[in-house]
């Protein structure tokens, strides 16, 4: 597959985020769908659109089907359904969510039956040859990632410039193994990050709210997964998408051990997460992000590295 695709995909799925982001933000202030100020987690200073996510979900979706059209792979067609359908309907339950707060429990139960239709479907692991075992992992990836993301949406620009460093590491390993389909998806959502990053670096003007989080996180853990480093024996090839998604996996791990030390709920609202921790020793919202980019650019530089030394 030709560089120029893999530009194509990038730089076309970053316009089209771009814009449709700008659009989200005009119709959320017109209908209302904002986030405001709340005293306590919520710290900006006015009402900020929250439908940011919806206008990356459909930005993606565009390019993902203009990829499946112009490949005509059967491939590609097995991928739209195993992957963007699965996406688009958690990206649904998160905006339900952001209008209407679902009980957490129908969350999770909707999220690990869409897990599970994606490992149904053909994207899985395959480390213990046991098919409930390896469907069990699948599941926990996928959850965890999906609601990862979505804890790690804590600080202007976190979970985009997090989707971005992620999915162009992915893309990368893909390219490296062949996978060329796996990677221009790769690109796109990197893409797609890129785009609405315009518009949610500090300070944001729009939110991806839980439809936007939900939907990245869930993208990221089907590639990430998708990926097969061919030639790499376990546990160096299970290291790779660990790699790749250490920051949100950090800070879930972080907080949900603080909170269940506290005795709070792990998935309870709370400014304790590693960016707050880092604004607490005096760094601004963007140096916090900055620097827990640092931390995923030097992982993801590891992932990248290890899969070209198998090759």
């Amino acid at each position: 597959m030709s560089l120029w695709l893999y530009v194509g995909a990038f730089v076309g799925s970053g316009i089209l985020s771009a814009v449709f982001v700008q659009v989200s933000i005009w119709l959320a202030h017109w209908s209302g769908l904002t986030d405001g100020p709340d005293g306590g987690r919520k710290i900006q200073d006015r009402p900020i659109p929250k439908l940011g996510g919806i206008a990356v979900a459909i930005a993606f979706t565009l390019v993902f089907l203009t990829a499946v059209g112009v490949s005509g792979e059967i491939t590609a067609f097995q991928l739209l359904a195993s992957v963007l359908l699965p996406a688009l309907i958690v990206a649904g339950l998160g905006f339900i969510d952001d209008v209407r707060a679902l009980n957490p429990w129908v969350r999770l139960i909707a999220q690990s039956l869409l897990a599970l239709l994606v490992w149904f479907t053909g994207t899985q692991v395959g480390f213990f040859q046991i098919d409930w075992l390896d469907a069990a992992v699948t599941v926990l990836w996928i959850v965890g990632l999906t609601n990862a993301m979505n804890l790690l949406d804590n600080s202007d620009g976190l979970a985009a410039s997090t989707t971005l460093v992620a999915a162009l590491g992915t893309g990368l390993v893909a390219v490296i193994y062949g996978q060329f389909f796996v990677g221009a998806l790769s690109f796109a959502l990197a893409g797609t990050a890129a785009g609405f990053l315009w518009h949610n670096w500090h300070p944001a003007t729009v939110y991806l709210g839980d439809a936007g989080a939900y939907f990245l996180g869930f993208l990221l853990a089907i590639v990430t997964l998708r990926l097969r480093p061919v030639g790499i024996a376990l546990p160096w090839s299970a290291l790779i998408p660990v790699l790749l998604m250490l920051v949100p996996i950090l800070d879930t791990t972080f907080v949900v051990i603080r909170r269940l030390i506290s005795g709070r709920h792990p998935f309870t609202p709370g400014r304790d997460h590693l960016s707050h921790v880092l604004m607490g020793r005096g760094l601004s919202v963007r140096q916090s992000v900055t620097v827990l980019q640092i931390v995923l650019v030097l992982s993801v530089a590891g992932a990248v590295a290890l899969a070209w030394s198998f090759r």
